[in-house]
């Protein structure tokens, strides 16, 4: 064999060695989009705490979360631990955590995340759950506010949709984590029992059942077993690489966001709505309209338990209290019920009012700013009101300067009154049941000498002792 020969050979023999790392590489970088650079994430992490009600407070809080996150490249961890809440808030939220960029872990480390809570665990893009906790009873419900209660909802174009969400995010989260056709299939019908049977999971056994992803203890531990995790979502592609210990930062809810999402509690709405109508009512049957303002005020609180934006209803607070406020100094006389009402809805509507979706809507720079406004705002037309109460109270403690009375005044008998006897007489222009201390003769002058509660006590004019005649006249002496 030549030189020639020998280097031919051995040439082939290094290229078809070489083919299988060449062929793996061509399809390492088919699977990332043509050869795209795939990031990585993991060494810091926000978490969103999806605590009690899911409302309307709640989704503009989770949405400003997720923007902080983003803005920070880090992982966002929905800490759920929630009995569910409203589907509409709930899937604008799920809405969120599909478009965003960024690795969105749910993961329930309080005892539960029911109903809509399990709706935003099974759409993240990676579910976790703590050993101990629960999921499940995922049927929709239907709630009165003003009685506070529930009733199931069984009607296919209500829950149709609800199952084929959750089937949906089943199975686009599982083929994002390069889990098995077949085990993809299965997990999504035991997924939609949720739904159809109320069907409740612990961590293990959702974990067996492959509706959850990963059983962990905290966040560090979860972030240990996620580590090396590549997700290839249609929306996002990346990997989660842990190095050493991850920063955690907790992104907290701000005070307009949280005065909200108290009112938004169900049995607090009902109770506002409840008390709303009853204050109205009460208002328009004892003639006292002024405390109309209040219940209707009470009424507009209570839409916060209905789903609605928190933001939407600060600024309706704003408007109305406002409205309230001029009404009190230009039409109704004095301040009262409609001034207190509106100063109270401006302050609560400026506080809610930074409850928006980004995240300098509640930054502590931005929420320093806003509560300087508010003090400013509230804090004079407090203690103004507060003077006109002081000096509405000081002058009804005071006693009257003048006490008009009949004693001493002179009148004139309606009734021939015997001594001893009762009738009526006229006192600078007032009929006064009358008393005679001597006989009376109707038409005669007499003088008062006391007061016995309602009863005046009268006497005759010495002049007019020996009169009598009609009311109209005087008859002489014959």
């Amino acid at each position: 064999m030549t030189a020639a020969k020998r280097v031919v050979l051995v040439l082939f023999v290094v290229l078809l060695l070489a083919l299988p790392v060449i062929a793996s590489t061509i399809i390492v970088r088919a699977s990332s989009g043509g050869g795209e650079n795939i990031p990585v994430y993991g060494d810091r992490v926000v978490v969103i705490e999806v605590k009690g009600t899911i409302d309307g407070a709640m989704e503009d809080y989770v949405r400003a979360g997720l923007a902080y996150a983003e803005r920070e490249n880090a992982i966002a961890v929905l800490a759920l631990d929630t009995p569910g809440g409203w589907l509409v808030n709930a899937l604008e939220i799920v809405g969120e955590v599909e478009d965003a960029r960024i690795p969105v872990i749910g993961f329930v480390n309080g005892k539960w995340a029911m109903s809509a809570g399990t709706l935003l665990l099974f759409c993240s893009h990676i579910a976790a759950m703590k050993p101990g906790s629960i999921i499940g009873a995922a049927q929709p419900v239907m709630f009165n506010p003003s009685s506070g209660t529930y009733t199931p909802v069984n009607e296919s174009k209500i829950v149709n949709p609800v199952v084929g969400k959750i089937r949906a995010c089943t199975e686009l989260r599982l083929r994002s984590l390069g889990v098995p056709g077949p085990n993809i299939t299965r997990a999504a019908e035991e997924a939609v029992k949720v739904v159809t049977e109320n069907k409740v999971f612990g961590a293990s056994e959702a974990k067996k059942a492959g509706v959850v992803d990963v059983v962990a203890s905290n966040i560090y531990e979860l972030l240990e077993k996620l580590n090396g995790t590549l997700v290839m979502r249609p929306e996002a592609k990346y990997t989660i690489i842990v190095h050493g210990t991850p920063s955690i930062e907790y992104y907290r809810m701000g005070i307009g966001l949280r005065v909200a999402h108290f009112l938004a509690d169900p049995v607090i709405s009902s109770l506002l709505s409840t008390l709303g109508i009853l204050v109205i009512l009460a208002s328009l049957f004892t003639g006292h309209p002024y405390g109309v303002a209040l219940g209707v005020a009470l009424i507009l609180l209570s839409l916060l338990g209905m789903g609605y934006s928190a933001s939407l209803i600060g600024i309706v607070l704003l408007v109305v209290g406002l409205i309230l406020l001029i009404i009190e100094l230009t039409v109704i006389p004095g301040f009262g019920v409609v001034g207190s009402t509106g100063i109270g809805l401006l302050v609560l509507g400026l506080i809610m009012l930074p409850a928006g979706t980004e995240p300098v809507a509640i930054s502590p720079q931005y929420m320093q700013q806003v509560m300087v406004i508010v003090l400013s705002v509230a804090v004079p037309l407090g203690g103004f009101m507060g003077l006109i109460v002081y000096k509405a109270v000081k002058a009804w403690k005071q006693k009257p300067v003048y006490t008009p009375s009949v004693v001493g005044k002179e009148g004139r008998a309606i009734d021939d009154i015997d001594e001893g006897g009762e009738g009526f007489v006229i006192v600078e222009g007032e009929y006064w049941r009358a008393r005679a201390l001597k006989p009376v003769k109707r038409g005669c002058k007499v003088v008062v000498r006391g007061k016995e509660g309602p009863i005046v006590l009268v006497e005759p004019v010495e002049e007019c002792g020996r009169v009598a005649g009609s009311p109209g006249g005087v008859e002489g002496a014959s």
